[in-house]
């Protein structure tokens, strides 16, 4: 049953062979197993494999599930770390294939060096991979397929080699540079209490970041909201209540929240969806 209250949510923590992932928001929280974003904190301690993930109707065909369109969100990084974010230039389907059956698709993979803030929109058929020593704030589509092209020929705790998905990949990969820049999509702007930044906007989400020095006033008019509070401490309140708010809470307001109020000093993302 949904929730029409606002709730705390518990992170689930994944591990992996290269690092960790906390479940924010998912359909793995009793009464969230329709709603349409998964959230994640993700640590990487090493690169993740090269992949690319498909739009909706390949996914839907093919996989019985909903296609993947994400964003990151930079909340820390080593010095030096670097992604990677779609290509050098385009090439062809055959040149694709070629290059991850001989190991060489990071060569046209276009490596940015990242720091804290950094805003990263990744449309379905966009290559990419998180490199090590970065943490981000992951908002996308709630679905879990994902096509691997490349996995720098890692062992598992078994000794085994994850498998890639070359044939499908190659399918939905858009063989093209990625949109132009890595920066937010809306600029800063300062409001009475705090400041609002529009970090990416497209049609399954629109995420934001506050930056609240005294109070905001809000509403979820537009759909449900999630919350994700980076750093600092505060309080919401809404009509049928009020929840601490402190670093690495995840917060779920329903529709039905309608009006509240956070007061406090804290820095915060807000993911809305339909």
């Amino acid at each position: 049953m949904a929730f029409t209250q606002p709730q705390k949510l518990t992170p689930i923590r994944k591990e992996y062979i290269w690092g960790t992932e906390d479940w924010m928001l998912s359909w793995l929280n009793e009464g969230m197993e329709q709603v349409p974003l998964l959230i994640k904190i993700i640590k990487a301690r090493e690169a993740l494999s090269v992949q690319v993930h498909p739009g909706d109707e390949f996914a839907r065909e093919e996989e019985h599930k909903n296609g993947k369109t994400e964003m990151w969100y930079v909340l820390d990084c080593e010095p030096g770390a670097y992604l990677y974010y779609g290509l050098k230039h385009k090439i062809s389907e055959d040149e694709f294939r070629k290059r991850i059956k001989n190991q060489t698709i990071l060569e046209v993979c276009r490596k940015i060096p990242v720091k804290k803030g950094d805003v990263f929109y990744i449309p379905a058929g966009l290559l990419h991979a998180i490199g090590a020593g970065i943490t981000v704030a992951e908002i996308q589509q709630s679905s879990d397929v994902t096509y691997r092209v490349y996995d720098y020929n890692r062992e598992d705790a078994n000794h085994e080699k994850r498998p890639l998905h070359i044939e499908k990949a190659a399918l939905v990969a858009g063989f093209m540079p990625p949109l132009a820049g890595h920066r937010p999509m809306g600029s800063r702007i300062q409001k009475n209490g705090y400041s609002r930044t529009l970090l990416v906007q497209c049609p399954y989400f629109v995420v934001q970041l506050y930056e609240i020095e005294e109070s905001l006033f809000c509403s979820t008019e537009k759909g449900f909201q999630s919350l994700l509070i980076l750093e600092g401490e505060g309080e919401l309140t809404h009509e049928a209540g009020t929840i601490r708010l402190q670093a690495g809470d995840s917060i779920y307001l329903p529709k039905e929240t309608g009006a509240y109020e956070i007061k406090g000093k804290l820095q915060l993302l807000c993911s809305t969806a339909e």
